[in-house]
């Protein structure tokens, strides 16, 4: 993109927020860096070369971003702010710009483009002196540089020492004509992200066929009105810095319906490629890295139908999980079938509006990207808490809270020493290390129907509560889940050769416990397990031998005729007045663990 790249921080104590600005910035080509705090962004602020501009969330750890910006004089700073108040207190403090929490990409590349100032390029290219003299000022008071060519082979060789960000070019030209112009750069590979706006008398159908195949983004039939001008340049530029969306593939044998497909989606910010049949279609697919999000074919064409490419591409493992949508005027219910068979995703029947079509797109990719948090989700919260979240949402009833009493087993593990022993590693064998021990212990809690509530540093919270598809109770497969632990330990020291080994104290107890939902109701909250359930199994887990399960006499007097165990007398469990009794489990009974 000629666009000129800038340095901008993004500051923001949350990763959703830093992403949600950042993401817009990185895909218009922009340098990012991030700030979590505000002794991080002061440093960035005042570090050489001086960044471009800041987008500050309103409040960070160690400051708030009005305060720092009495700091700051020469870096324009954006305030981000979900508070539409926040907007006059901006001004008043002469910041650059805000931008209100939620925001679309728009809003943030539109906030930058404010900020720093920065003038896009226009190349006009024209042999009318007439069309410079009145095109020109329009362009230059909405803010554009405009670079002036009398012919095509002028336009064409001002590119490389103009870096244009928009070519508008006629099409009757003297040297080589609009058409040649644009399909020239549109096959190099350096322009060919170029947007061309074709202007030109010529109005007929044809003319402006010939031109969107030459490659045009737009075609305006002159005499021109300047604020529809300015409105094609503005969106066209628009669709340039949002670029970075999802990668469609469209296949049609047809250039109308390529370019009004491909145009509409382009609009929208999607990265779009086109190909001209099934098999073009098939070859681009296998071929592209990345791959594509969606991919929208039409039915018949040659070489290859959609339904074959469709077919094709379910069976190759790179695109088998792409959606496909269906471009197609078959619409009986034999093709329906037919087309669930090949692993079709959706239909439009044509004719389709392009606004339709991009609403299935967009319905589709959100369906996509839900799909994909929901899988994300599972790896960062626990099974209890991801269900509690959708039953919710489901229920719309979003602020309310949840809470029953429920028997259960809790089960808390931790490494020995880990505290004292981390200190001396450098973090990335830290991370390495623990989650190389979490690998290792978390399949074994699950397979035995364990819900792992949280990590805590080293140790491990899980619970085990009744379940129709176990048929032994929540307290048997919480003791042999500790015990198939200790025995999977022994095996993943076997895979580090650490020396001393890692030992895992483990501590389990059963009974009644407060589950539902914890903490803010508009911020952040988790779906866990309080009580002295819950306490006693942890105080339980630091009284256990090194590498041996403990668990409490109320466990074990529901599972002793399965497990065979130790008595271990006198513990003192903080908070509780009296010496308890633990069990300290040393096998199963008729079991070769």
């Amino acid at each position: 993109m000629y666009a000129l790249a800038v340095h901008v921080v993004v500051a923001a104590a949350t990763p959703i927020l830093s992403d949600a600005l950042a993401t817009p910035l990185l895909a218009a080509g922009h340098e990012v860096e991030r700030a979590a705090t505000a002794d991080e962004l002061r440093a960035m602020l005042r570090a050489e070369p001086r960044p471009s501009a800041a987008f500050i969330a309103r409040r960070l750890p160690g400051g708030d971003a009005l305060t720092l910006a009495a700091e700051v004089d020469d870096v324009p700073l954006v305030l981000v702010s979900a508070d539409a108040r926040d907007r006059d207190a901006a001004r008043a403090a002469r910041l650059s710009g805000f931008v209100q929490v939620p925001f679309t990409a728009r809003d943030v590349v539109g906030a930058l483009g404010v900020s720093t100032r920065e003038k896009r390029i226009v190349l006009l290219a024209d042999d009318s002196e007439l069309v410079h003299k009145h095109t020109g000022p329009v362009l230059e008071e909405a803010g554009y540089e405009v670079v002036h060519a009398y012919d095509g082979t002028e336009a064409l060789a001002l590119l490389d020492e103009s870096r244009p960000d928009l070519v508008i070019t006629d099409v009757e030209m003297p040297g080589q004509d609009g058409y040649q112009v644009c399909a020239a750069i549109k096959d190099e590979p350096d322009t060919s992200h170029l947007p061309v706006i074709i202007c030109s008398s010529l109005g007929e159908a044809t003319d402006l066929e010939r031109g969107f195949d030459a490659g045009a983004d737009d075609y305006v039939v002159k005499p021109v009105v300047p604020e529809e001008l300015l409105s094609r340049v503005r969106d066209l530029l628009a669709e340039v810095a949002l670029s970075g969306r999802e990668r469609v593939l469209v296949v049609d044998d047809s250039p109308a319906i390529r370019h009004l497909v491909g145009d509409a989606l382009t609009r929208q910010g999607f990265e779009v490629t086109t190909a001209v049949d099934g098999m073009d279609g098939m070859e681009r697919a296998i071929a592209s890295e990345p791959n594509y999000e969606l991919i929208l074919t039409d039915y018949d064409m040659p070489r290859m139908t959609g339904f074959e490419m469709v077919h094709a591409l379910k069976h190759e493992a790179k695109t088998k999980d792409v959606p496909f949508l269906m471009l197609t005027a078959r619409d009986s219910r034999r093709d329906r079938a037919q087309m669930r068979a090949a692993g079709l995703t959706a239909y439009l029947v044509k004719p389709f509006s392009a606004d339709k079509c991009v609403a299935m797109v967009e319905r589709m990719l959100a369906e996509r990207r839900l799909r994909a948090y929901k899988d994300a989700s599972k790896l960062y919260i626990s099974d209890g808490a991801r269900m509690a979240a959708e039953a919710q949402a489901s229920s719309g009833e979003l602020f309310s809270y949840r809470a029953s009493h429920q028997e259960m087993t809790v089960l808390f593990s931790d490494l020995c020493g880990f505290t004292s022993m981390s200190s001396a590693m450098e973090a990335p064998q830290v991370v390495e290390l623990l989650n190389g021990y979490f690998d290792a212990m978390c399949p074994v809690i699950k397979v035995r129907g364990g819900d792992i509530d949280k990590f805590i540093g080293d140790a491990i919270m899980a619970i085990f509560e009744e379940d129709p598809l176990f048929d032994e109770p929540h307290t048997l497969r919480a003791a042999r889940a500790a015990w198939e632990m200790q025995r999977a330990m022994d095996v993943f020291n076997a895979t580090i050769e650490r020396d001393p080994p890692l030992q895992m104290r483990i501590g389990l107890n059963t009974g009644p416990a407060v589950r539902g939902d914890i903490g803010s109701r508009y911020v952040r909250r988790d779906y866990t397990v309080i009580g002295d359930t819950v306490n006693r199994a942890q105080r339980y887990e630091s009284n256990a031998p090194k590498g041996e399960v403990l668990m409490s006499a109320e466990l074990y007097e529901m599972v002793k005729d399965h497990v065979l165990a130790t008595p271990l007398e006198g513990l003192k469990l903080k908070g509780i007045d009296r010496p308890v009794t633990g069990y300290v489990i040393t096998g199963f009974v008729g079991d070769d663990y």
